[in-house]
């Protein structure tokens, strides 16, 4: 080789030849196969591996597989053997020759992963962990590797005795690996990310990668070259040490000289990648892994909104098309043909017998010891048997180093598909999400029944920072008090895309004791900002009324699924009324946009469908704008348990010093709940005669709840009522369109449980039935007025009494924490105001 170059530095003109047509070609103008070139063949791999991926996304995405399902499926489905069934299509699409450069671009794209888990990873959330999860984690690791070890000399048999001890360590490695965006993603389906499970297992994940990553640096070198090991593990714990204490200085004082909220420029992006290729050439010479070096990297750099620029960044590139090409490199290893013989199914099925009973069994124990439940522990057990691409990396690593065959190899990627994909169909049947919302919808916990001296639960949702003045407005107006505080959990409701990990943040504010979860991934920057803007705002309330409680929590789920979390939190806060806002919002003209967000539209109505609490909608055309002085409030009482629901939440923000509350009844004439006016909305015979019987029980429960309202009441100035007499639907839109609309915030019921003759039909000409008729007239645009609206549903389980039934004891006890100063002794008479639409002008 010497004497080559020698050679060619002598001579005159040194010319260097190559071939010019290994990256392009003329294509069919030559009648050339544009598939012999190495560039071509690498553009069809990419495209054929990214299309089979997002196929299989969506038919994984209805059974709740996690991503990872799809990433290893995509390897599994391009296996050669499987392409090349009658055509020969793998010689064609994946000659070995081009396999160098897709191999070389899919361990590109593994080193960039690594360094982003590394950035996403947040050490103080292992300091902040509990030894509950700290006993998890670490049984999670020991008895696993044991048993995986184990099972490597069993699974090899007298047949391999060239398998030594440090394919028993990888092997067993693989078997402890839990892929905490699996575990997260995996949660965030079964809407168990915020529970108590779904922290512990997040919690015990990140401590489980923490270690496996320090004993995955001692053992790679051990299985390279057993005789240099303990000089490689010297150099790179050196690295290490380097990197902690000089590199990551170095950082911070590099992004100190720049502005904070200034974006990276192409120069600083680019010595980052720089840095990221580097540390990996580092820790490959020192006779480790290039992932480790990377992974380094990532870990020493300091968190914050550069972090979170990177990943942003990288993300969709790394994870969308790069690391897809590992997966198939993984699964051109795989033999599949022998998973078609029975002793490898066997074996196959044993592993995943003996590996997941490992995880779940160790899990048992240590919830034995901390008097947990059995349920919990196998559940939790099972969530941790969860695997990632790490699983994969450690086998390749053993496959490429000979520490075991291919056989063993086929066996372990089978075991992980299986033991992953089992994950979520065992768990459903375990907790069962949807049965739990069955269970719990008809359970009553109405304002109308609750205790009215005790506290108001309240769950607020937010999308956006629009909907924040109006929201803390209107908790503001509920009258907190120290005999009747309001306890709420905001919520800020985030759309996961898929490219971030679906995750719950539970944030610490003021004269909150609750702990603060560990956190998976990290936010978007400005989801973070908007999340900290919500915090602050929702801090800023409960300082100034001692008597509001908050929590804080950020929910990240796609809006298919977001109502079940919505759902789930309101049942484990014990919350009365969950208040969403409108899905469209305010124009600058005053006016409503005329679409809106049909996801948030779609999420507002599964919320009012299944949730076991009461629900409110809440319009807002500027009511957080309001000062204290300004907060006239009018209720439209028509029939029914959500009116009475409306009126129960009305009734208490009257008691606000700042409120005046008019609450105006409309009431049926005599001729208007007869037979035929019910038969416009339905044909049935007894359909027809089962409305009218609902509607008189309802009646009566509305006189009786109206009769005390108007006593408890009478004295106060404050409060001002009214009825109006109608007698059909045409009437009520005449009679509300012809009103004064000098009032801040309109409150009415949905009206869907009861029908009653003044609104009647209406429904058939509505924009939005999720606000029931008379809250679709108040937000229409043919309404005049710009004013809020509220529109209120009981929980589905309100139960309607029958006429004559004791119920008036039950409520005089429900009740009696409504008092005014002024109240007068029940029994006493009250003047109200009655009138007809003639009496009023308006016309009919």
């Amino acid at each position: 080789m010497g004497s080559m170059a020698e050679e060619i530095g002598n001579q005159a003109d040194p010319t260097m030849c190559y071939a010019i047509n290994i990256v392009d070609s003329q294509g069919m103008w030559r009648a050339e196969n544009p598939l012999v070139k190495s560039l071509p063949i690498f553009i069809l791999q990419v495209a054929i591996t990214l299309l089979t991926f997002r196929l299989l996304l969506l038919i994984l995405k209805p059974l709740r597989q996690p991503r990872f399902m799809a990433e290893i499926l995509v390897g599994l489905s391009l296996y050669p053997g499987i392409m090349s069934i009658g055509h020969g299509v793998a010689t064609k699409v994946f000659p070995y020759e081009s396999l160098a450069v897709l191999e070389t671009a899919a361990n590109l794209g593994l080193v960039f992963h690594v360094f982003l888990i590394g950035l996403e990873m947040d050490l103080n959330s292992v300091n902040m962990a509990g030894r509950r999860a700290f006993s998890i984690a670490i049984a999670g690791i020991i008895f696993p590797l044991g048993l995986g070890i184990a099972s490597f000399f069993w699974l090899k048999g007298d047949q391999n005795p060239s398998l030594n001890a440090g394919g028993a360590v990888l092997w067993g490695l693989s078997v402890t690996v839990t892929g905490v965006h699996t575990v997260t993603r995996v949660l965030a389906s079964l809407k168990l990310l915020h529970s108590d499970l779904g922290k512990l297992a997040i919690s015990s994940a990140i401590i489980n990668e923490v270690f496996l990553w320090v004993i995955l640096a001692i053992t790679i070198p051990i299985a390279n070259e057993f005789r240099t090991s303990c000089w490689a593990v010297l150099v790179t714990t050196g690295f290490v040490l380097f990197s902690i204490f000089a590199v990551r200085p170095g950082i911070r004082w590099v992004l100190k000289k720049y502005p904070e909220g200034e974006r990276l420029t192409e120069g600083q992006f680019f010595l980052i990648l720089a840095g990221v290729v580097m540390s990996a050439v580092a820790t490959d010479a020192c006779g480790s892994y290039s992932i480790i070096g990377a992974f380094v990297f990532g870990l020493v750099f300091p968190t914050g909104d550069r972090a979170t620029e990177i990943m942003e960044k990288l993300e969709d590139m790394v994870t969308g098309i790069l690391v897809p090409l590992y997966f198939v490199t993984c699964g051109i290893r795989i033999n599949v043909e022998s998973l078609m013989d029975s002793d490898t199914v066997v074996k196959v099925v044993v592993a995943v017998a003996i590996l997941c009973l490992a995880k779940i069994v160790s899990t048992l124990l240590v919830h034995v010891l901390y008097n947990m439940s059995i349920q919990d522990g196998f559940g939790l057990g099972l969530v941790l048997n969860s695997k990632d691409i790490m699983a994969l990396v450690i086998l390749n690593i053993g496959r490429d180093t000979l520490r075991f065959n291919g056989e063993m190899y086929t066996v372990m990627v089978a075991a992980m598909v299986v033991m992953t994909g089992i994950v979520v169909p065992v768990m459903n049947l375990v907790y069962q999400p949807r049965a739990r919302f069955l269970r719990h919808r008809n359970r009553n916990r109405s304002l109308e029944k609750s205790q009215a001296d005790g506290d108001l639960r309240i769950l607020t949702c937010l999308h956006q920072i629009r909907n924040l003045p109006g929201i803390i407005s209107l908790l503001e107006a509920s009258n907190p008090n120290p005999r009747s505080p309001v306890n709420v959990c905001a919520l800020h409701l985030v759309e996961l895309t898929g490219r971030a990990t679906a995750m719950l943040m539970i944030h610490n504010s003021q004269n909150s004791t609750t702990a603060q979860a560990p956190q998976a991934p990290q936010h978007p920057k400005s989801i973070q900002a908007q999340s900290d803007q919500i915090i602050t705002a929702f801090g800023e309330l409960q300082r100034r009324h001692h008597a509001v409680s908050v929590q804080s929590l950020t929910v990240m789920s796609p809006y298919a699924t977001m109502d079940e979390d919505i759902c789930n939190i309101a049942e484990d806060k014990h919350v009365s009324l969950a208040l969403l806002p409108f899905h469209r919002q305010q124009t600058a003209d005053g006016q409503m946009e005329e679409e809106g967000n049909s996801a948030v539209r779609r999420v507002n109505q599964n919320v009012l469908a299944n949730a076991s609490c009461s629900v409110a909608v809440f319009v807002d055309r500027g009511f957080g704008s309001l000062g204290y002085p300004h907060r006239r409030i009018c209720m439209f009482f028509f029939c029914g348990p959500d009116y009475r629901e409306a009126l129960s939440f009305c009734w208490r923000m009257a008691g606000h010093p700042t409120a005046m509350l008019t609450v105006i009844r409309f009431i049926p004439s005599k001729k208007a709940a007869d037979l035929q006016t019910l038969e416009d909305v339905t044909d049935d015979f007894d359909g027809i005669l089962t409305a009218i019987t609902e509607y008189e029980n309802q009646k009566s429960l509305d006189d009786e709840f109206m009769e005390k309202f108007r006593i408890k009441t009478s004295g106060d100035d404050n409060i001002l009522y009214s009825e109006i007499v109608l007698n059909n639907g045409e009437e009520t839109v005449t009679a509300i369109r012809g009103m004064e609309h000098n009032y801040d915030l309109y409150v009415v019921g949905r009206g869907q449980k009861v029908l009653s003759p003044l609104t009647a039909g209406l429904n058939e000409w509505s924009e939005c039935p999720e606000l029931g008729a008379v809250g679709d007239i108040l937000v229409t645009s043919e309404f005049s007025s710009t004013s809020s609206v509220l529109v209120i549903q009981q929980s589905g389980g309100a139960t309607m009494a029958e006429p004559g039934s004791p119920a008036g004891s039950e409520d005089d006890e429900d009740l009696n924490g409504f008092e005014h100063p002024n109240w007068r002794p029940e029994g006493e008479n009250d003047a109200f105001t009655r009138s007809t639409g003639r009496e009023n002008g308006w016309s009919v």
